[in-house]
């Protein structure tokens, strides 16, 4: 008789997260092949059952915490005004051409370059839906849809920590570390909440393998297939939210090869499928970017003659280049307290959780470098870029520092 821990997810939440991914990457696709108008209206509808399914059904009882999280949000983003101009000008703008064009591909025309139109284009699409049901468009009540897709995200988190104090915990560190980014139209939190969640499922699966699928073998069996299903949905999303999204999921899959071959695992034939069906739709996406030559402009494409060895090499000489990112990217308020919150938590269940540590801090740290590399060779002005973004993008380490803070709390010792 040995005892060894397992970690129990919440299936009814892992399963209803499974069902709210698939219709909201099937409201993707659907514009992505041109499909008839009704079968986007249906889909849509069949989305909305499902969030009410979450919202009114008894057998969620005991989340109530995240119903009113999601409501109240919901609420939010339908009575702001968009004045971020990425979420004017950037998301809101190809949800509208979508809107009025009935294309998912208007943005290949490549008007106004500076609009990011080699995006994919996930969220406004739903957006794009939605206006299309209430039948105009107007600048507020489309991007709403962004909490739409950001409820499979959260979900899958709640599932893992269970206990309604961590989720509480849990949805007022995201209130204080995301706070207004959720709900103003932008995609950066969404893109943040999916690196939390692919993290956790794929750290969940592959690395640790320390799941409770259930007693009986026909519940093992499906618990496991929904378990998979949803990595593969939440890692889709991820990757079509935005280019950065893509970065990530790739630090993700490059960090599991690290970890199995530093300790000699074997990589399995439906692991090697889940990666794939991943990064396909993706893949897709930009090589028809690239066929109608429309390109990311953060790599300075049609924005000077400078490459981006000489401006990365140029700022490196620079000293007030380092000021810059003392400035915005170690300094930043939010980066530092939950860089704290980590730490502390590292030095006081290390031992018991050593393999999650080193699976965070191996993404983590990997995107935290990435982020220098980029900002070295974006094609405008660094404090300018800095200005307007850094404190966007370090949204996701600060996310994943505390989500995994409170995850090692949430352990669950079964006998066998």
């Amino acid at each position: 008789m040995s005892v060894k821990t397992f970690y129990t997810p919440d299936w009814k939440l892992i399963r209803i997260s499974c069902f709210i991914s698939l219709a909201v990457f099937c409201n993707y696709l659907l514009w992505a092949i041109n499909s008839y108008s009704f079968l986007k209206y249906f889909n849509f509808s069949l989305l909305i059952f499902l969030i009410l399914n979450f919202l009114i059904n008894k057998d969620f009882k005991d989340h109530n915490y995240v119903r009113l999280f999601f409501i109240c949000l919901l609420v939010l983003s339908l009575g702001s005004v968009t004045t971020d101009w990425d979420a004017r000008s950037v998301w809101l703008f190809h949800a509208k051409r979508i809107f009025f064009d009935n294309n998912l591909y208007s943005g290949f025309d490549n008007y106004e370059p500076e609009l990011m139109n080699a995006y994919p284009l996930l969220a406004p699409s739903l957006s794009a839906t939605l206006a299309k049901i209430v039948g105009y468009w107007n600048e507020i009540f489309p991007k709403s849809t962004n909490i739409f897709v950001l409820l499979p995200a959260l979900l899958v988190q709640c599932s893992f920590l269970k206990n309604y104090k961590l989720n509480l915990i849990w949805l007022m560190f995201i209130l204080l570390f995301s706070g207004r980014i959720l709900v103003n139209g932008r995609t950066d939190g969404l893109v943040a909440m999916y690196f939390v969640s692919n993290c956790l499922i794929i750290f969940s699966l592959f690395i640790e393998n320390k799941i409770n699928y259930g007693t009986r073998r026909k519940d093992r069996k499906l618990n496991e297939i929904f378990l998979l299903a949803s990595g593969i949905f939440t890692g889709i999303t991820l990757t079509l939210l935005k280019n950065e999204g893509f970065v990530l999921m790739l630090i993700i899959f490059l960090t599991t090869i690290l970890y199995k071959a530093i300790n000699k695992k074997s990589f399995k034939s439906k692991e090697l499928i889940f990666w794939i069906i991943i990064f396909s739709p993706f893949v897709i996406w930009k090589l028809m970017t690239i066929y109608h030559g429309v390109y990311p402009r953060i790599l300075g494409y049609g924005v000077d003659d400078i490459s981006i060895y000489e401006r990365i090499t140029g700022r490196l000489l620079h000293l007030n280049s380092y000021k810059l990112f003392i400035t915005y990217l170690i300094l930043n308020e939010k980066f530092i307290l939950s860089l704290i919150i980590f730490s502390f938590v590292l030095y006081k269940n290390f031992t018991n959780n050593k393999t999650m540590f080193t699976f965070v801090l191996l993404n983590v740290i990997s995107y935290y470098i990435l982020l220098y590399i980029i900002f070295l060779g974006a094609s405008w002005d660094l404090e300018m870029t800095l200005n307007s973004s850094a404190h966007r993008v370090l949204v996701s380490i600060v996310l994943a520092f505390s989500f995994f803070s409170i995850y090692t709390f949430k352990n669950k010792t079964i006998k066998l």
